[in-house]
């Protein structure tokens, strides 16, 4: 007999565009313990596609939950389609496509989680459409300049391709491979010019702020600066996990993000 598959990849049209989109679980199971009332939207990271979900997706299957997930491939990443001419969009203008992308889905609320530069998107898009955030949950959060100079993402990626595993190290290079130079660069620019710290005051949801103690990118001073920033923010960080958490430790991510989502939607 052959395994249930735990999610779903599906194809939608938002702004004329093709989006592909992993949806999980596939046929909801009514029998399924639902620990959460709103779905989670997963925001993948530079570069990366909403296929970086997949093991997360799998350890919330594998813990018996139903939990209703989307992870889109952003406009111009993986297999959906970008901009005219290799354009690549800012963080305002993927936010605002997230908003757009619900709208189709006819979802009026999410739960947000975030990666990387994911993490700048779900700030920008709690900023810009509050009404439509639950919780949130900012996984090894990218934030701009500010803190954190140019050439130390540079050193930082360098450090963290070390710490994490090969086979994640393959996958990623494959995404890469997918977006092409063109938006890679344009997207790392509009990553260093986001201030993640400059919305953050206007962000209401409440945030759980993670970071791997391995993790090469982000600074564990970074990370608690900005867990401290935001209104209503909890910093917990995973001392053996590296930056992508979310696909190489989703057995310590999933309790983690679960439990405060439910903790969350007990004050909503």
């Amino acid at each position: 007999m052959s395994e249930t598959p735990v999610a779903r990849t599906q194809w939608r049209l938002i702004d004329k565009k093709r989006v592909r989109v992993i949806v999980a679980p596939p046929e909801p199971d009514p029998e399924a313990p639902a620990p959460l009332s709103l779905p989670i939207l997963f925001i993948h990271g530079l570069g990366c596609t909403g296929l970086v979900w997949e093991p997360t997706l799998k350890e919330i299957a594998k813990r018996g939950l139903c939990c209703p997930s989307l992870a889109p491939d952003m406009p111009g990443y993986g297999r959906s389609e970008g901009a005219p001419n290799l354009r690549a969009l800012n963080i305002h203008e993927l936010a605002d496509w997230l908003a757009r992308f619900l709208d189709a889905e006819k979802i009026d609320r999410v739960h947000v989680v975030g990666n990387s530069l994911g993490c700048q998107v779900g700030m920008a898009f709690a900023a810009r459409h509050p009404h439509r955030v639950g919780g949130m949950v900012l996984q090894g959060a990218t934030t701009g300049t500010r803190h954190v100079s140019p050439a130390k993402y540079v050193t930082g990626i360098v450090v963290d391709t070390f710490n994490e595993p090969v086979l994640y190290c393959v996958r990623l290079a494959g995404m890469y491979l997918q977006m092409g130079l063109p938006r890679y660069l344009q997207t790392v620019g509009f990553m260093m010019n986001d201030d993640a710290f400059a919305v953050a005051d206007k962000i209401r949801a409440p945030t759980l702020v993670i970071r791997g103690g391995k993790d090469g990118i982000v600074a564990d001073n970074v990370a608690r600066l900005l867990a401290a920033s935001l209104p209503d923010a909890l910093y917990v960080p995973l001392n053996d996990a590296a930056h992508a958490i979310e696909f190489n430790d989703a057995d310590e991510f999933v309790p983690a993000m679960i439990h405060f989502l439910e903790r969350i939607e007990g004050r909503l």
